[in-house]
């Protein structure tokens, strides 16, 4: 991926970040719900509903093989390793900080080798979990769109690193 091409990502990554935070009356307007309608749907998919939350906007729900503790501590470890701070008010494995920390590794130009490591011990196993629960549970449509953009994304990045040759020291 050229920086150019980075830079566009990374910023679209950003835009599905905000769509992901708490409704606005500009998010409702877009789905054409009013704000309160459109509240009760994101509290009833990722805060609080009876039978449980539908799609918890954390990564490590979504985990099959790893332990989310572990899989939160190293991604702070990564995180701090790579000069990010991560903000502590929400559990590591908070879907929309960990978007915006891609974001964030996109736009500063990270080595092959980086975001490689990145997106294969932080980004492999839960987004299609995510984006399946959503589909299953978003009768508005757009969370479900946010994932399934974000899995596309992730399947371009992974496919324009492999695509980059290894540098040879």
């Amino acid at each position: 991926m050229i920086n150019q091409e980075r830079q566009e990502v990374a910023q679209r990554l950003l835009e599905l970040v905000a769509l992901l935070e708490y409704p606005t009356p500009e998010i409702a307007e877009r789905c054409d719900l009013g704000c309160e309608e459109l509240e009760s749907r994101y509290i009833r998919l990722f805060v609080n509903n009876l039978g449980g939350v539908a799609a918890p906007p954390y990564a490590g729900c979504f985990l099959e093989k790893q332990d989310r503790l572990g899989f939160m501590s190293a991604f702070s470890g990564f995180c701090l390793e790579h000069g990010m701070a991560i903000d502590p008010a929400q559990p590591p494995d908070y879907i929309p900080m960990m978007m915006e920390v891609l974001a964030m590794h996109l736009s500063d130009d990270a080595q092959r080798e980086t975001l490689l490591s990145l997106t294969a011990d932080f980004y492999r196993d839960w987004p299609k979990g995510f984006a399946a629960a959503l589909q299953e549970h978003d009768d508005v449509g757009i969370y479900v769109t946010v994932a399934d953009e974000f899995c596309q994304i992730l399947q371009k990045i992974d496919a324009e690193l492999a695509a980059i040759p290894v540098r040879s020291n």
